[in-house]
C-alpha cells in the first residue's frame, strides 16, 4: 500500500527531492486503479505537495 506524506514530512524535503517525489507518484497514479486506497493516498500526497511548493513560493516574494 502507498502511504500517504504529510505536509510536515513533505516540508522536511528539499524543492528537487520533492520534484522527484512528485514525479514518482505521477507514474504510479498513471498505474492505479481508481477508487482504491492507493490513488487517494497518491492524490492527496500530490495536493500537499502543491501545497508546500506553493508555501515556499509566497514566502519567497516575488523576484525582480
Amino acid at each position: 500500500m502507498i502511504r500517504l506524506f504529510t505536509m510536515i514530512e513533505l516540508e522536511r524535503l528539499t524543492n528537487i527531492q520533492l520534484e522527484e517525489l512528485r514525479i514518482a507518484l505521477h507514474h504510479l497514479l498513471a498505474q492505479s486503479e481508481p477508487g482504491t486506497a492507493d490513488r487517494r493516498n497518491i492524490l492527496a500526497t500530490l495536493e500537499n505537495i502543491d501545497w508546500v511548493c506553493n508555501r515556499r513560493n509566497v514566502r519567497l516574494g516575488p523576484s525582480l
